[in-house]
């Protein structure tokens, strides 16, 4: 498929060439930039190796902690419930372990036996080390983990000195297993205080019993046995009728509850009591049965029957006198309620004197035995009383922790990873990077295009001008360089309208100057106004058509955004007629103007300038000595390459440090596939030069400026 060198998607296709090397091209670039790469990597070399010098590493200590399954220490450490023969160490118990390890306690005990020693954690002296301050390093220099799934704990202390390391490490794990003694040695303690304190209390128990059991010896008297088993057979029996009476009332008074919330009769026919009674069972039935008579006679006569009513008016008495008697049994509960309490009372009163001749007689008949047997076992409990708290003093007296050091601290030999020669080839490997970089940085950022840049050799386009920026620091300077580079461009144009070819165009034609640029900010615009100001001061009729319909650039935009101004959109539609639209003033530059009020839609602006935009220019190049066309830019729409082949010269605009190097050939490969090759260049942002009858010194000293 074939298509033409102007078509829009022809010229918008072309991918942008990215900043993407092969390896091949990046050891290129490296040799190529092999002054940078060496100038970088001593830099950076240096300045590392500098900071090594000065690197001090950190020595690490390492001890272990074993925990052992002392099944005593555990008891008295964990309820009951968790206790067995053969216990092991759990892994919530080692995490608990860890965590008193670094506790706030611990700390503070190790930083004191540190203090003791004349051992400091810092470069400061001991005295200046404020006790937050310590703790805090110390927290920050341990290192705690458990070893595996083994009842081990390892502990670790990184500090700047190897004895600093081993001191501090030897004083925390010394002020742990201390404290956790400590703490055990403290439960015996309290065990045994506590044993002593029960065996006292049972001895003096011991002593009084055996007072009571001889008083009792002395006044017991002879009591008839068989009595006792009538006394109980006879307590039994008034017991069961006590139960029965008290369901009985418990029943009464929850039927009372029902009938005093009754609203009706159904309420009323809910309670048991009522709903059981033999007339309401009776009335229940016949009103029952006439109800389902009075239905079925209902569906064979209706309502309003004879039958019908007198039906009617034996269920309304059924129901009256069904009301009437569950009322009257409901309130009949009340005197069985009162009755069946008082029986209650009477039977729980004499059960109850009953049991106090039954006591009476227990203490007189069971009183010796049972001291004898209380004797019993308090001489028993004061001899078990005692034989534990034999036990608890062997105990103290042996006590055996249930924590021990497996491996002593380590003095340690070398730093911890960094060491010097781990950062010296950490040091090399970031030169290398950053030269690598520096490179990488250098060579794409030389695809900006500087002062220096020839656009001949480079691009085969001849420098028409260098125009220089205006400089705030020295205006009128810069503002006289910014005139004359700008001067001497328009009488470059005038010069190639004279020595044109007088036979391909009429005499009475214009010049149409197409001024072009790879992307925006390079300074299109800015070009185009200054040459059109300056033509026409040269007094020459000049037009500037702004055929970037996408983002119109004006001289002045608020003069141009007035209602009463032409707008290019409406003359290239039709809506406005060329002449209505020239027929204003200058603008007071000595040029007119024509362009967008707001910018067009991408589309719809590439079909104005495709359709409309060559009919618009051969108009005004009849009308006017230079048509002065400012183009988009080219590798942002394809409507800059159809502008632009409209022209007679052509004008590519650069900027210095602005506009790249691929993006220039990516514009300009675009415009030669259209067969259009710009007339020359027009490089903006460029040191000013000294001009005609000024003295160099001083042109130096404003470039200096800019």
């Amino acid at each position: 498929m074939t298509e033409h060198p102007n078509h829009p998607v022809a010229v918008t296709s072309v991918p942008q060439e990215r900043f993407d090397p092969s390896l091949r091209d990046l050891l290129s670039i490296l040799w190529q930039r092999r002054g940078i790469v060496a100038l970088t990597f001593v830099l950076f070399l240096i300045a590392l190796l500098s900071g090594i010098a000065n690197w001090q590493g950190d020595y690490r200590s390492v001890t272990e902690i074993g925990l052992s399954s002392n099944v005593e220490i555990a008891e008295r450490q964990m309820p009951a419930a968790f206790n067995s023969d053969r216990r092991i160490v759990t892994a919530q118990e080692i995490e608990t372990a860890i965590a008193e390890i670094k506790g706030q306690e611990t700390l503070s005990t190790a930083l004191s036996v540190l203090r003791g020693e004349g051992v400091s954690l810092t470069d400061t002296p001991i005295s200046s080390d404020l006790e937050t301050d310590g703790i805090s390093h110390l927290r920050n220099a341990l290192e705690t983990a458990r070893v595996g799934n083994a009842a081990v704990i390892e502990v670790a202390f990184t500090a700047s000195h190897p004895e600093t390391a081993q001191k501090a490490l030897m004083a925390v794990v010394e002020s742990y297993l201390w404290q956790r003694e400590d703490r055990q040695k403290a439960a015996i303690r309290r065990q045994l205080a506590e044993a002593e304190a029960q065996f006292q209390s049972a001895q003096t128990e011991l002593d009084g019993l055996e007072g009571d059991l001889g008083s009792l010896q002395n006044s017991a008297g002879i009591l008839d046995p068989d009595e006792n088993a009538r006394m109980l057979d006879r307590i039994y029996a008034l017991d069961e009728q006590a139960e029965a009476l008290g369901q009985e009332v418990v029943s009464l008074r929850l039927a009372r509850q029902s009938r005093n919330a009754a609203a009706n009769l159904d309420d009323l026919l809910a309670i048991d009591d009522v709903a059981s009674h033999p007339m309401v069972r009776q009335i229940s039935a016949q009103f029952e049965t006439t109800k389902q008579e009075f239905v079925r006679l209902d569906q064979r006569y209706g309502p309003k029957h004879p039958t019908m009513q007198g039906k009617q008016q034996e269920l309304d008495d059924l129901h009256s006198q069904l009301a009437a008697v569950a009322s009257n049994i409901a309130d009949q509960m009340d005197i069985t309620l009162a009755g069946a309490e008082e029986k209650l009372r009477l039977i729980t009163a004499q059960r109850d004197r009953w049991q106090e001749r039954m006591a009476l007689r227990n203490t007189s008949v069971q009183g010796q035995a049972a001291l004898v047997r209380s004797v019993a076992m308090a001489r028993a409990n004061v001899q078990e009383l005692g034989q534990h708290v034999q036990a608890l003093r062997r105990e103290m007296a042996a006590f055996q922790g249930d924590a021990a050091i497996l491996r002593a601290p380590t003095l340690p030999a070398a730093t911890e990873f960094p060491a010097k020669r781990d950062l010296a080839v950490l040091a090399i490997m970031i030169a290398l990077f950053a030269a690598v970089v520096a490179a990488m940085l250098r060579h794409y950022f030389d695809h900006s295009i500087d002062d220096d840049f020839d656009p001949h050799a480079a691009l085969g386009i001849p420098l028409f001008a260098r125009i220089p920026e205006r400089s705030r620091a020295n205006k009128t300077t810069s503002v006289a360089a910014h005139d004359e580079a700008a001067g001497h461009l328009a009488v470059l144009m005038r010069i190639m309208v004279q020595g044109g070819d007088a036979t391909s165009k009429s005499d009475k034609d214009g010049q149409v100057i197409a001024v072009g640029s790879a992307l925006s900010g390079d300074g299109k615009s800015h070009i185009v106004h200054a040459l059109a100001e300056k033509l026409a001061g040269l007094g020459a009729s000049v037009m500037v058509l702004d055929a970037d319909l996408h983002d119109p650039a004006p001289p002045n935009r608020a003069r141009y955004d007035g209602e009463m101004t032409a707008d290019l959109t409406d003359v290239m539609s039709g809506i406005v007629d060329l002449d209505g639209a020239l027929s204003g003033t200058e603008n007071g530059e000595g040029y007119r103007y024509l362009g967008a009020r707001m910018p067009v839609p991408g589309n719809i602006a590439t079909g104005m300038i495709d359709g409309q935009l060559p009919d618009l220019i051969t108009r005004l190049r009849t009308r006017f000595d230079h048509v002065i066309v400012d183009t988009p830019p080219i590798l942002s729409v394809a409507d800059g390459v159809i502008a632009l082949g409209l022209a007679d010269v052509r004008l590519f605009a650069l900027h210095c440090g602005h506009s790249k190097r691929r993006d220039i050939t990516q514009a300009l490969s675009q415009l030669r596939a259209a067969n259009i090759v710009p007339e020359g260049a027009v490089l903006n942002g460029a040191k000013p030069r000294a001009a005609y009858g000024k003295a160099e010194a001083d042109m130096a000293t404003e470039g200096a400026t800019l």
